[in-house]
């Protein structure tokens, strides 16, 4: 299993959903490349079009879904949320 390990922080902002989102599908991309997997086999595992996922990927629909906990199962991976230490 790999162990995809985001970290996503409260700086005293808000990040916004958006770039939240853009941070974790770059990070899913790169999991998904490093496991030999692709958004066909994606699509296949939920049963459904390539063309239906696609945009997940490219940001034109919010990834933050039961989808993005479908994709994480589907690459045997989980969010682990760590805050981060702004005193060191």
């Amino acid at each position: 299993m790999i162990d995809l390990s985001i970290y996503l922080a409260y700086t005293g902002y808000s990040k916004g959903v958006r770039n939240v989102e853009a941070e974790l599908i770059e990070e899913l991309e790169n999991t998904m490349r490093k496991a030999g997997k692709t958004q066909a086999e994606f699509a296949a595992f939920k049963g459904v079009s390539r063309q239906s996922v696609h945009p997940y990927f490219n940001g034109k629909r919010g990834l933050l879904t039961d989808t993005a906990r479908d994709l994480f199962d589907f690459l045997g991976v989980r969010i682990r949320l760590e805050p981060i230490d702004h005193e060191s």
